[in-house]
C-alpha cells in the first residue's frame, strides 16, 4: 500500500511541478534562467514535496519518521564531510572506468544513444555551472547543492530505504536504494560511482539514524563541484576537480580509495548509533 501511495503521489507531484514550470518558463528552456527554474520545480516537485506529504500521512510525528527531528553529532558531521572530500578522486577514477565499458556490437546503437545523452547532459550542466558572480554562485549552491541534497536524501534514504528496511535485511535495503538512486539519474557512464556513493549515503543513514548526515555528505559532494567550477570559470584556479584521479593521476584515485576505506573502518564505530 505504501509503495502505491509513493508512486502515485510522486507522479502527481511531478506532473503538477512540470505544468507550473512550463507555465512560468513558457516551455522555452533555451535560456539559462528558464533551465534553472525548471530544475527548481523538478527537484522540489519530485523529491521534496512527496516525502514530506507521505511522512505526514504515515506518522503522527513526520519529522521523527524522516529522522530530521534532531541535529547530527559533531563527529558524524565531520566524518561525512571528510569522507566525501577524500572520495572525490576515487569517484573520478571509478567514473573513468565506468566510461570505458563498451557494449556488444549488437547493442552499438544503444551505446551511441547513451553517449549522446551523456554529452548533452554534461553540456547542460556546464551551462548551468558557468557563472562569474557571487550572487549567481549562491543561486547555484542552492539549486544544485542544497535542494538536491535535501530532496534526494528525503526521497531515497528517508522514504524508499526506510520502506525497504521494514521488509528486507538492512544491507539489501541500502543497496537496492542505491541502485534505484543511481538508475534514476539516467547516466549510464556514471552509474558505478553513483551507486557506491548512494550505498555510502545509505549506510550513513543506518549508522547514525539521522538523515541530516547523508544530506550533509550529499551537499558536500555537490557544493565542491559548484564552487570549483566557479573558481575555474573566474580564473581563480586551474584545478579541474573532475579530472583529479583520472588516468594521468590514477595513483591519486587509488590513494583516495584506500583513504576512504580506512576512514570508514576506523571511524564508523565512533559515529554509529544503530549497529
Amino acid at each position: 500500500m505504501k509503495t502505491i501511495q509513493l508512486v502515485l503521489l510522486t507522479i502527481v507531484s511531478a506532473l503538477i511541478s512540470l505544468l507550473l514550470s512550463s507555465l512560468i518558463t513558457g516551455g522555452d528552456l533555451s535560456r539559462i534562467s528558464a533551465m534553472k527554474t525548471a530544475q527548481l520545480f523538478q527537484s522540489v516537485g519530485l523529491f521534496v514535496i512527496p516525502p514530506f506529504l507521505l511522512a505526514f500521512f504515515w506518522s503522527s510525528q513526520p519529522f521523527t519518521y524522516l529522522r530530521i527531528n534532531r541535529l547530527p553529532s559533531f563527529k558524524s558531521a565531520i566524518f561525512a564531510i571528510v569522507v566525501m572530500i577524500a572520495a572525490i578522486p576515487a569517484i573520478n577514477s571509478l567514473g573513468e572506468l565506468n566510461h570505458a565499458v563498451r557494449f556488444p556490437d549488437f547493442l552499438s546503437f544503444l551505446e551511441k544513444y547513451m553517449m549522446e545523452m551523456e554529452a548533452k547532459a554534461e553540456e547542460l550542466t556546464h551551462k548551468m555551472l558557468a557563472v562569474s558572480s557571487i550572487p549567481d554562485l549562491l543561486i547555484n549552491i542552492g539549486l544544485i547543492a542544497i535542494i538536491p541534497a535535501v530532496g534526494e536524501e528525503l526521497f531515497f534514504r528517508g522514504i524508499i530505504q526506510r520502506m525497504l528496511q521494514d521488509k528486507l535485511k538492512m544491507h539489501m535495503a541500502v543497496w537496492i536504494t542505491a541502485f534505484i538512486f543511481s538508475s534514476i539519474h539516467f547516466q549510464f557512464y556514471g552509474f558505478i560511482p553513483r551507486l557506491l556513493m548512494g550505498a555510502f549515503l545509505g549506510y550513513l543513514y543506518v549508522w547514525t539514524n539521522n538523515l541530516w548526515v547523508p544530506i550533509l555528505a550529499h551537499f558536500t559532494n555537490n557544493a565542491l563541484a559548484v564552487v570549483f567550477f566557479y573558481l575555474k570559470n573566474t580564473g581563480q584556479t586551474t584545478v579541474d576537480l573532475e579530472n583529479i584521479g583520472n588516468s594521468e593521476t590514477y595513483m591519486v584515485g587509488m590513494i583516495s580509495m584506500v583513504t576512504v576505506a580506512v576512514l570508514i573502518y576506523f571511524f564508523r564505530p565512533k559515529i554509529s548509533v544503530s549497529s
